[in-house]
């Protein structure tokens, strides 16, 4: 009886930890804004504006969600989406743009991807908020 207790105390605190998001945007008021903004709305936000050190860093596992702007200098989203895929298969990703046709542009290539994670620039923090929550099942 005593074990059974102590693991739904430990399911329910993994089902109430914060998630993870690893924000990469090479514009630093952008992700500033994002960070502060979902940090507020209950995440754990990692924010880089180098595509490269974020790469360098990224560790299998450790993150829910990458939110990842398509157009940076270096490697661009979709190159550094791909390679932090090979680093870790199974995780999950929504890009930004402020380009309005850029999901009809790159669905084909990445199938495994929802169309709500091709999030066009501009959006509301709690817009933004709303579709990581319903991406990671809050």
């Amino acid at each position: 009886m005593g074990q059974q207790h102590k693991n739904l105390d430990e399911d329910k605190a993994t089902n109430h930890r914060k998630k993870r998001i690893l924000l990469v945007d090479d514009d630093a008021d952008t992700t500033a804004v994002i960070k502060m903004g979902l940090s507020r709305h209950g995440f754990e936000v990692e924010a880089l504006v180098d595509s490269k050190s974020a790469l360098h860093n990224f560790k299998p596992g450790l993150y829910d969600l990458l939110l990842l702007d398509v157009l940076m200098k270096g490697l661009d989203g979709f190159e550094l989406y791909n390679k932090m895929r090979k680093i870790d298969k199974n995780i999950r990703v929504c890009f930004t743009s402020a380009s309005n046709t850029f999901y009809g542009k790159y669905k084909n290539q990445y199938p495994e991807i929802q169309k709500e994670c091709f999030i066009q620039k501009p959006f509301t923090i709690k817009k933004l908020a709303n579709t990581i929550d319903s991406i990671l099942g809050n």
